[in-house]
Order: C-alpha cells, then sequence, then structure tokens
C-alpha cells in the first residue's frame, strides 16, 4: 500500500527524503500543493537544529503551499515516523495539488508548540532554498505566509 504525504520544511525537495529514506526517495513524485485553512508557524525547538522549526497549525484564512509527495510504502511511513517524532501523531489532510484534483495526505505537526525563540538560522536556510527550488508559489508561501510563536508576522527572503 502506498500513501502521500504533504511537506512543509525541509522534507520539500527530494535531498530531504533522502537524508531519512536513502535511494528509496529517488522514486518518489514531488509536486506543489495547497492546504487550505492551515498556516505555517515557528513555535517547536528541534535540538539538532538548535533553535525554533517550522509547524503547521489550524488557521481558517490560511493557506499553506507546500510539497505533495506520493508513492511512499509503509516502511517509508515507519522510518518517516521515527525521523519526525516530535511531529506524531501524524493526522489525515485533504491537499489540492496544483493542476489535480484534492487527495489525502498525511502531515506532520506538533498539535502544541515547545518553542518561543528566534528560528534555526540553518534550518531557514535549508527550507528557504528547498522552497525556492520547489518554485515560486512554495517559496513565497514560506516567505510571506509564516508566522512566529506569537503569531506575529514573518518575513524572509
Amino acid at each position: 500500500m502506498t500513501s502521500n504525504l504533504f511537506a512543509y520544511g525541509t522534507l520539500m525537495a527530494v535531498e530531504g527524503l533522502r537524508e531519512v529514506l536513502g535511494a528509496r526517495a529517488d522514486a518518489l513524485a514531488f509536486r506543489p500543493a495547497r492546504l487550505p485553512g492551515w498556516r505555517r508557524i515557528w513555535n517547536v525547538f528541534a535540538t539538532e537544529w538548535q533553535g525554533g522549526v517550522l509547524n503547521i497549525e489550524p488557521w481558517p484564512a490560511g493557506v499553506v503551499v507546500g510539497i505533495l509527495i506520493e508513492g511512499l510504502a509503509d516502511e517509508d511511513v515507519q522510518v518517516l515516523d521515527a525521523q519526525e517524532a516530535t511531529h506524531l501523531p501524524r493526522e489525515t489532510v485533504y491537499v489540492e495539488p496544483f493542476g489535480g484534483d484534492v487527495v489525502t495526505a498525511q502531515v506532520y505537526r506538533r498539535k502544541k508548540g515547545n518553542h518561543a525563540g528566534k528560528p534555526s538560522g540553518r534550518y531557514k536556510t535549508v527550507v528557504l532554498d528547498r522552497a525556492y527550488r520547489a518554485g515560486w508559489e512554495v517559496y513565497e508561501s514560506v516567505c510571506r505566509g509564516t508566522v512566529d510563536s506569537a503569531g506575529n508576522p514573518l518575513t524572509f527572503g
């Protein structure tokens, strides 16, 4: 059985998944998609990044543009669960792929943030690079549609 994943941070590019899944990541399909009713928020502390990392939260007027990753095997999801343990349990969302019909996807998110500080500079650099390579809509969504842990808009790029 295969499943989809909606990525909004470091997993938005094959390099991010290759770090976790190895060469298996090269067999997956990546395409831009919208997640309506949500927003990106920097409210999770990650030791490995030494600072804040992205999360998403429900926000009725929001939309997160990210990447739909298609073709994940059950084994891939198990490996990703271990990698994304701070953002478990996964949940199912409905995403709108560019030029396609609405599909279900899994998403990793932390239900309650644990960080009120600044974003990790190193993490932010990686995310902006991957968003830029994913396309203008994804990059703009990260740069202009992101808030800090208090809900104040952040602008990057």
